[in-house]
């Protein structure tokens, strides 16, 4: 990230990292949001990029639907 990014400054904001990019994602605008990015999605249940993605794929970006799946998958 640059120095003299005003987003470095904005505490609404913080970098997401996946060990080669980041990026900043709006955390208001995030929890407002009914669905997970992929990023969040790995981040919050640390998942691989693969296997997010097939689970993305297959019940969608709905945040009580991947919730509700992944405490379903938790407790098998």
């Amino acid at each position: 990230m640059k120095q003299n990014d005003p987003g470095l400054n904005d505490p609404r904001t913080y970098p997401i990292t996946d060990g080669v990019r980041s990026r900043k994602v709006n955390v208001l605008k995030s929890l407002d949001s009914g669905h997970y990015d992929l990023t969040e999605f790995i981040g919050k249940y640390g998942l691989s990029p693969i296997e997010a993605r097939e689970i993305l794929e297959r019940i969608g970006p709905a945040r009580s639907s991947l919730d509700a799946y992944m405490k379903e998958r938790s407790t098998e």
